[in-house]
């Protein structure tokens, strides 16, 4: 009699354990993350440095960025272009430019489906045209950044935050001048996956 009541606890406490356990939801049956749409918006502070005189400004810029990204888990690989408008804090005067950049991101966590919060580094070369009242320059960018997407509502839809500083060399074709800018940067968006 002991071994039947020992017998049907352990059924019973087995059964109760397997109700309780929801099922796991298969990483097969999610939506997959190959391409990626994306689109930031940036504010940034920078100084220019003029190698010729010395002379030193100070810029607050706003940027909007469109890009495409290739997901291949760990890393993605794609291109941007972005559209910046500048106000010298200085004189007032306005500069708009409009960059194009080829952007390889390293996921610190593979970039799949079922996983909510991605890290990664990112990297961005690339070539800038600048125009306002006195300059027409042309250039070249580089920048390193650290972001987070986050997809909170469903595999296809992420929030993005990347904080980074970047490097450019421009030369104006007007005047031959050469700048070298430094900046930091705060960028927040979203991207989309299909």
């Amino acid at each position: 009699m002991k071994h039947l009541i020992a017998a049907l606890v352990l059924t019973t406490s087995a059964n109760a354990f397997a109700q309780e356990t929801p099922a796991q939801e298969s990483r097969q049956d999610l939506r997959k993350r190959t391409h990626g749409m994306t689109w930031e918006m940036s504010s940034s502070n920078t100084k220019l440095k003029n190698k010729d005189t010395n002379a030193e400004s100070e810029t607050t810029s706003t940027e909007t960025k469109f890009g495409y990204l290739y997901n291949f888990g760990r890393f993605e690989l794609g291109g941007a272009f972005s559209s910046a408008t500048d106000k010298n804090e200085d004189t007032g005067d306005k500069t708009t430019a409009g960059t194009f950049e080829l952007i390889g991101q390293v996921n610190i966590i593979k970039n799949e489906p079922g996983e909510d919060l991605i890290p990664y580094a990112a990297l961005s070369l690339g070539s800038l045209v600048m125009e306002s009242g006195t300059v027409e320059a042309k250039g070249s960018t580089a920048s390193l950044g650290f972001g987070l997407k986050w997809f909170p509502l469903s595999e296809i839809f992420a929030l993005k935050a990347e904080l980074g500083a970047g490097s450019a060399t421009i030369k104006d074709d007007n005047s031959d001048v050469e700048l070298e800018v430094k900046a930091s940067y705060f960028n927040v968006g979203w991207a989309f996956y299909f």
